[in-house]
């Protein structure tokens, strides 16, 4: 009878342990939208209460059947870059189709069940429980718990808590990146807009500020004769052409906004034109010392483009990176053709080319402005260079991304609709 009694008492006590535990994990998330800080918050809650070494999260981007590793508590996630699973896996149907964590090692069965890469993987990785995040019916992701202690494991009740929580987890992470994908296409039709809006002004003023910007360069010019090679005046004058030369460069570059100039797509190499483009600007790169490692994937990767505005495009990103190491440094370009690879928002066929340096970076205040017509941070820069290269991304049907961090250096990402 006692022991009865003391039975109830655990049991209770347990009961009301779960459901704090699940208040107090359900409280973390409400407020959480940013993917990383939800992850880290999720992994944080994990180690928390079941005390395993390490915590993996892989992720699936929507439309895409990969999983990449999103998070790591214990691994920096350049060590666990070639660690990627599909859907198409026996792990990932095996969570989808009993919708339950899988206990490693609990039954030879389901262990054998999955192809040697997989039971290679998670070996390698001391993984004790698979645990799945399913939202409507699909598998969205994986979250990893590792341990190389040979008595650690789970409990029954552990178990169903566990799934509990990665079921909050699961509806989190789905609200997180709703979310994210709605800010992003909000800014996507604010970045539309007003290089829209900026393109129109440009049109509509060119005319009257082109007119008197001939007759003053026109008025300098002929007072330029007039002045002896050591004259102190040549010097200003000269300077004041310059300036009327660059406020023309200026107008130049707001009509490019309004995709006015004659569109001439066809059939490019895309692997061929970036080579013609980084012959261009070798010099200069050898010249600051940087390093560029080029890498194709070996065949030619088609789209439908005008090869001058994406040459131009290409120059600026390129000149961009080589101003962010002006003391030197590495630039990769990167042109993949595998569409499961990427991180794209339909099922299309993409090809993407990454550009990679290791210069100064960008603030992240700064990040959402790049895009915008006449902001920059470089001294004597007129901030179109960015705007002009977006624009000719979007009339490709493409799309611009960077990733940047202050001091970590920038990832610029050039996407375009693949042609058979």
């Amino acid at each position: 009878m006692t022991l009865f009694k003391k039975k109830g008492f655990d049991s209770n006590r347990r009961w009301r342990e779960d459901r704090q535990a699940i208040r107090e994990f359900d409280r973390s998330l409400t407020l959480i939208v940013d993917p990383d800080a939800l992850m880290a918050s999720i992994a944080a809650r994990i180690k928390e209460h079941f005390m395993p070494d390490c915590v993996i999260i892989l992720r699936a981007a929507p439309g895409s059947v990969m999983f990449n590793v999103s998070f790591s508590t214990d691994f920096a996630l350049d060590e666990l870059k070639n660690i990627r699973l599909t859907q198409r896996d026996h792990l990932a149907k095996w969570l989808l189709t009993n919708e339950k964590a899988m206990v490693v090692g609990q039954d030879p069965g389901v262990f054998n069940y999955l192809s040697p890469s997989e039971r290679e993987t998670l070996t390698l990785l001391n993984v004790r429980i698979c645990v799945p995040l399913i939202a409507l019916n699909r598998l969205t992701g994986l979250i990893f718990l590792c341990s190389t202690q040979e008595q650690w494991g789970l409990s029954e009740e552990d178990m169903s808590l566990l799934q509990m929580l990665m079921n909050q987890a699961s509806i989190a992470f789905e609200t997180a990146y709703l979310y994210q994908e709605q800010r992003d296409r909000l800014l996507k039709l604010y970045r539309t807009e007003r290089l829209a809006a900026a393109g129109q002004l440009a049109a509509s003023v060119a005319h009257e500020i082109r007119n008197p910007l001939t007759s003053i360069r026109s008025t300098v010019q002929y007072l330029l004769k007039d002045c002896e090679e050591n004259s102190p005046k040549r010097s200003l004058i000269e300077g004041v052409i310059a300036e009327v030369d660059r406020i023309d460069r200026t107008v130049d570059g707001l009509l490019s906004l309004t995709r006015r100039t004659e569109f001439k797509p066809e059939r490019v190499a895309l692997d061929q034109l970036i080579e013609q483009t980084l012959r261009l600007v070798g010099t200069e790169a050898s010249n600051q010392s940087v390093e560029i490692l080029w890498s194709s994937p070996g065949a030619d990767c088609y789209i439908l483009g005008d090869t001058s505005q994406l040459r131009q495009l290409f120059l600026n990103l390129i000149l961009n990176a080589l101003q962010a190491m002006p003391k030197g440094g590495q630039l990769e370009v990167k042109l993949t053709c595998n569409p499961e690879s990427l991180e794209v928002w339909d099922r299309k066929n993409w090809v993407q080319v990454s550009l990679t340096d290791t210069g100064c970076g960008i603030p992240t205040d700064n990040l959402d402005k790049i895009f915008d017509p006449f902001f920059t941070t470089k001294q004597g820069g007129t901030g179109l260079g960015l705007s002009i290269s977006y624009a000719v991304a979007r009339q490709h049907g493409g799309q611009l991304e960077i990733r940047s961090s202050e001091g970590g250096g920038t990832t610029v990402a050039a996407r375009f609709p693949l042609l058979p």
